[in-house]
């Protein structure tokens, strides 16, 4: 694997990570359906 590949995959990584974050801080704390959403939309990126 070349550097910029790894570079290239952990920034996608990070984006993932960070567009959850903004996912679940857009739900209301006991909305459990919206949370879920929000893990099933970033499992779904990673695959």
């Amino acid at each position: 694997m070349k550097k910029y590949d790894f570079k290239e995959s952990n920034h996608v990584a990070s984006d993932l990570v960070e567009s959850y974050f903004e996912c679940i801080s857009s739900c209301d704390i006991s909305d459990g359906i919206c949370i879920s959403q929000c893990v099933e939309i970033l499992r779904d990126d990673e695959s």
